[in-house]
């Protein structure tokens, strides 16, 4: 089969950028695929894709070149409902054992299992933690492949009311603007009108004959794709692949390993999605969403298999930077009346698209387009500046820098996911010596002119498409009148800025400091103590290769403010990221971070609070320097703080008037008395704050002494890392607190104070036909231990399971029924929280289902769910113990509030000493009797009087 293409006009696109990025078309190269990936077929025409990766988990991906594309109008829905069923029985599988098998493995399903269908394609995945399961797996995914799912007409029908509650999580009332923009650009293609879920009259109409036509029809050899990553040994793996995916099963009921198939060419897209046009497009946004415009940009295929075309794939991306870097710059210093930017790519079905666009408040429409067009024709008449130039190269650079340890941290699951994607769009898989070569190249051919020519390519091109949205409830004519103002403010030559020539280098610290104590914990392990009181952690990680992920970190968080301060603590990020930092202006100083390969954020959670910071290990000495002036240095810019302000009141006011907001607010402010961290700030609340304000928030929970803790994992010595401590961090200086206090308190037992009753109700009214339904329990308690944070996650697993079981596989009654359990670090309260959505007309039955799986949990749990959820867990922390950035954040959690650290690098010196009891114990605790407990529910108006239940 040869596969269909399309002359597009992106031709004459690419062969231009390749004038503009060489000075001439050079004669095209195939790349070259990654050698170490092994390729076979079997003489059915499947093909599969073998990897042997370090380490034992081992990952299968099945790829089945059929989606909802394939579908007949009468069949909409087939494809995914058949992707549901594989899951539901097959002559190797009774019903029910697929799941339970590989979860008994430690599995969990959602994570490790689970599968989607898209327009053109059905995928199936299974990551196992070793290979005990492997041929179970293969067994199955051949089971599907080769026509033998059972299909149970029983089974069929309770699944149809799990798809039917994929429609409602998936298909709400009011389509946001992104789905809405998505679907128009399929107009014109074979895609157009295509909905991957079908329709619920076809889904409902489902007989198990039709769709096994269907399946029959579709899961065919040749169409079908297995990919194997990990613990394996290909010798012997390909006789086992070999044994079960040759006899296929056909319409006839045999089974049959002697057809041959043609050595064809799977097709990802066929012909695509159309051309855009410049004609303009208006749309609606969701409840909550914010007015806005945008302009797409048509970029090349998916399918890169050339030097030429990954090499203009690049070059698109840093025109998408560039433009990106601009507005958001532009944003800041003339404090536009934007509510934020953006610029990135997309993948629609077989076409990148670019996505350049700003949001706002609708009153401010005519200013914000202004500034729209005005930006973009000054960067289409004039391209870029020298130092934007330099910025956009170093994130190439870096991304060079990073490749070593990109690939080095790669897991089993991440290769399976990368061959898939690649299948998928049709595009070459290359080696990371092969990318690098790529990135180098580019690199050393693009300079700020041949940048600059793309720019105005992409920016001057006839068919670039307008897109405009208006909020939730306002007529689209209010867009529709400002389109030719736009279109003749972008049409006009743009002007010349002054742009910056050289950047500023953040100040060095004054004065450093000593170290007061050392010990070495364990090999890898090491810990100080500065004569500031700050203490550090080094993990010392081959795996960090040259990266260093550094979190700087106290107890305290919202918890230590005083209440005047909790509302002006929200405005505390935007504020900061728009007043710079010791002296260096916001959009400089993202040039110097991007020019030092370096990434730094505030954080600032329920208890805890800090910074952090990923760096080349190189840049180790830069980025502690940059947390030495972020907690010495920072000072609130009043010139930005009313436009965040503002920005802020405006996405908060968009968010409260939401149906879903609505209902949070409503549900909060139910569970937690006034003046609660948790409480969300009116908007109100929020013009109220001041810049003062926002600074006391700074200077009360940086400048004060507290527990501060410095976490870093990377692959440095000791010695090397001492002279860092002493130069930028053992000097910061702190204020003491409280009068004479050394130290401010440590948040060791925070609590917020619930205000339920067991019998509290909240209601609110939906935009769609679907019920949202939750229960909420909160308990009282001692703060957790190390061995709660283990048993926790246990109990965490288990409820959702049961949860799952009940209200999905059971009763059919929702999509994805869920149970959380929340239970913040330095506090003794915790929540656990069922939920689901469901039809409206089955409340009763939700309402009875869970009150059942809470019911039969107070009871107890069994000890085959306890190991399955232990070997869940132990799979689930496993890819942690070796991912640097994930030591890091566990590490400092852990120190923080005194659970063991050692937790964190032996996880299993805890979990294999935990007993069902415990979990049973921490189970009665959290979900017993005397736990607090509050039914709330986002309703239907029709269903809203129904709410009450006389048994609660």
């Amino acid at each position: 089969m040869e596969r269909k293409k399309v002359v597009r006009c992106w031709g004459a696109i690419v062969a231009s950028l390749m004038l503009v990025a060489c000075n001439q078309v050079p004669d095209s190269q195939p790349l070259a695929e990654d050698s170490l990936w092994q390729q076979g077929q079997l003489n059915n025409g499947l093909r599969y894709h073998l990897l042997p990766v370090s380490g034992k988990p081992v990952s299968l991906r099945l790829l089945v070149h059929t989606g909802a594309v394939d579908e007949t109008p009468a069949q909409a829905g087939y494809a995914h409902f058949l992707e549901h069923m594989a899951f539901l029985g097959s002559d190797g599988f009774d019903a029910g054992k697929v799941e339970s098998l590989f979860i008994g493995a430690g599995v969990t399903f959602g994570d490790d299992l689970n599968a989607f269908t898209s327009h053109d394609v059905t995928s199936y995945q299974i990551d196992l933690p070793n290979d005990k399961r492997m041929e179970d797996a293969i067994i199955w995914l051949s089971d599907i492949a080769t026509g033998k799912l059972t299909l149970d007409p029983v089974l069929l029908e309770n699944e149809k009311g799990a798809v039917l509650g994929e429609f409602r999580t998936r298909h709400r009332g009011d389509k946001p603007a992104e789905l809405k923009a998505f679907e128009a650009l399929l107009q014109g293609s074979r895609y157009e009108g295509v909905d991957v879920l079908g329709t619920q009259e076809s889904v409902k109409s489902i007989t198990r004959d039709e769709l096994l036509a269907f399946y029959q029809a579709h899961y065919l050899p040749q169409n079908t794709e297995l990919i194997i990553t990990g613990d394996i040994e290909n010798q012997s793996l390909e006789p086992m692949i070999a044994r079960y995916f040759e006899r296929a099963r056909f319409a006839d009921g045999e089974a049959r390993g002697d057809v041959v198939a043609e050595n064809i060419a799977i097709d990802s897209g066929d012909e695509g999605i159309a051309n855009l046009t410049a004609e303009p497009l208006y749309l609606t946004g969701a409840a909550g969403q914010q007015a806005g415009m945008s302009l797409l940009i048509e970029l090349g295929d998916s399918q890169v298999t050339t030097d030429t075309q990954y090499q203009t794939v690049l070059l698109e991306e840093a025109v998408l930077k560039a433009i990106n870097r601009r507005l958001n710059d532009r944003h800041i210093e003339t404090q536009s009346p934007l509510l934020g930017s953006y610029s990135f790519p997309t993948l629609v079905i077989n076409r990148y698209i670019g996505v350049i666009g700003i949001e706002f408040a609708e009153s401010d429409r005519l200013v914000a387009q202004q500034f729209f067009a005005e930006e973009l024709a000054s960067l289409r008449e004039h391209g870029i500046g020298t130092i934007e130039f330099e910025a956009v190269k170093d994130t190439f650079l870096n991304e060079i820098q990073s490749l070593d340890t990109q690939w080095l941290g790669k897991k089993a699951f991440e290769y399976s996911e990368d061959r898939l994607n690649a299948l998928i769009q049709g595009k070459t898989q290359q080696s990371k010596e092969d990318v690098r070569s790529q990135l180098q190249h580019f690199v050393e051919h693009l300079d700020q002119t041949k940048l600059n020519g793309a720019i105005e390519l992409y920016l001057s091109a006839a068919n670039n498409k307008p897109v405009f949205v208006v909020t939730r409830g306002d007529s689209i004519r209010k867009a529709e009148v400002t389109f030719a103002q736009f279109a003749q403010q972008f049409s006009a030559k743009g002007k010349t800025l002054i742009m910056a020539s050289a950047a500023m280098d953040i100040p060095m610290p004054e004065k450093g400091g000593e170290i007061t104590f050392y010990e070495e914990v364990e090999p890898t392990t090491h810990r100080w103590t500065l004569e500031n009181g700050i203490d550090v952690w080094l993990r010392q990680m081959p795996e960090a290769g040259d990266r260093a992920y550094v979190y700087l970190m106290s107890s305290g968080g919202m918890a230590a403010l005083p209440p005047e301060l909790r509302y002006a603590s929200t405005l505390v990020s935007p504020v900061l990221a728009r007043s710079g930092l010791a002296g260096v202006s916001a959009s400089k100083l993202e040039q110097l971070l991007v020019r030092h390969n370096t990434y730094i954020e505030p954080l600032l959670w329920e208890t805890s609070h800090g910074l952090y910071s990923e760096t080349a290990k190189e840049e180790l000495p830069f980025a502690l320097s940059v947390l030495h002036q972020a907690m010495t240095a920072v000072k609130v810019d009043e010139q930005y703080f009313s436009a965040v302000q503002q920005e802020s009141a405006v996405n908060q006011e968009n968010w409260l008037s939401s149906p879903l907001g609505s209902y949070v607010n409503q549900v909060v402010g139910t569970l937690y008395p006034a003046g609660s961290t948790l409480q969300p700030p009116t908007v109100k609340d929020i013009q109220q704050v001041t810049p003062e304000q926002v600074q006391a928030v700074v200077d009360t929970l940086m400048h004060n002494k507290r527990n501060f803790t410095l976490v870093v994992s990377a692959d440095i010595d000791v010695s090397d890392f001492n002279r860092m401590l002493r130069r930028y961090v053992a000097g910061i200086p702190f204020e003491a607190e409280y009068g004479s206090a050394e130290i401010a308190p440590v948040i060791t037992d925070y609590r917020t104070n619930p205000k339920v009753s067991t019998a509290s109700t909240q209601a609110a009214e939906a935009v769609d036909n679907t019920l949202t339904y939750h229960v909420h329990l909160y308990s009282q308690g001692q703060p957790k231990t190390t061995r709660d944070r283990f048993t926790a996650d246990l109990l965490g697993r288990l409820l959702n399971q049961r949860y799952r079981d009940e209200l999905r596989n059971t009763r059919g009654l929702g999509y994805d029924p869920s149970a959380q359990l929340i239970w913040s670090d330095g506090s003794g309260e915790a929540l656990v929280m069922f939920g689901v959505n469901a039809a409206p007309d089955k409340l009763d039955a939700v309402r009875a289902s869970t009150r059942q799986v809470l019911e039969k949990a107070r009871a107890g749990f069994t000890a085959e769910e306890f190991a399955v959820a232990k070997s869940q867990l132990a799979k689930a922390l496993t890819p942690g113990l070796t991912n640097p950035q994930e030591q890091a954040r566990m590490l400092s959690s852990y120190v923080l509030f005194d659970a063991d650290p050692l937790a964190v690098i032996y996880p299993d010196n805890v979990l294999s000493t935990l007993t069902l009891k415990e979990v049973n114990a921490l189970s009665e605790r959290l979900i017993g009797e005397d736990t607090q407990q509050m039914e709330s529910m986002l309703t239907p108006k029709r269903v809203s009087s129904k709410v009450a239940d006389p048994d609660a």
